[in-house]
């Protein structure tokens, strides 16, 4: 992918649409194109921190793992989305494990250059303090979710939040990777999911699940 077909794809992304063609141009003639396989991971948690990520096409999933294996799943990131730039603040390492749900494509920028460009453009700054509270506002969600709703209510609820960020025809996740974000066994998540689909509400896939009536999930969801 060279600089030019970069900054096109930056100009779509709003963390850049606040600054001039010119500087998009610089920027992108400063990043690098990466292609993941699925299942295969970006960074793991405690990684150095050196650069921030912007998906071209394809879909990642944000997850802290612990010692025996298992993980909790914080968030699933799609075209367009920025990720990775938090540690980039305080040169902390990686927070959590990013790792491809499908064939994933993204571009990369090194963190002298991330902090250049909203040092510059207070435009910039403002998007990135804007997607640092949504992670914030996203974490006290999944606490607030994980002490007032059953498994059932949660699983609507993840599968909602999820197509209403990204809207697509079918949501990219597996029903482990919906367990773990969920905080649920796969038994139980597998029992709310079979149950959703003879209700009509969903159609699910190998690796993927698709939103059939959003009106009977959000009847699911009960505090």
């Amino acid at each position: 992918m060279d600089a030019a077909a970069i900054t096109r794809v930056l100009a779509g992304v709003p963390l850049f649409v606040a600054l001039t063609d010119a500087e998009r141009a610089e920027v992108g003639a400063h990043m690098r194109s990466r292609r993941f396989a699925r299942d295969e991971v970006i960074f793991h948690r405690d990684d150095p921190a050196g650069h921030l990520y912007v998906i071209v096409s394809g879909s990642v999933k944000v997850a802290m793992p612990d010692e025996q294996g298992h993980e909790v799943v914080f968030a699933v990131e799609q075209e367009g989305a920025v990720f990775g730039e938090l540690a980039l603040f305080d040169d902390a390492p990686r927070s959590a494990t990013v790792t491809a749900l499908g064939e994933t494509h993204v571009v990369t920028l090194s963190r002298d250059d991330f902090l250049h460009v909203i040092e510059r453009n207070p435009r910039a700054m403002r998007e990135i303090l804007r997607l640092l509270a949504r992670t914030v506002r996203r974490a006290s969600g999944r606490i607030e979710d994980l002490v007032f709703l059953d498994v059932p209510g949660r699983v609507a609820k993840c599968l909602l939040d999820l197509a209403a960020a990204h809207p697509q025809p079918e949501i990219e996740l597996t029903q482990d990777d919906l367990a773990a974000f969920v905080g649920a066994t796969r038994v139980s998540v597998n029992r709310s999911l079979a149950d959703l689909e003879a209700q009509g509400a969903i159609a699910v896939g190998r690796r993927h699940i698709a939103i059939k009536d959003q009106a009977m999930l959000k009847r699911q969801v009960r505090h």
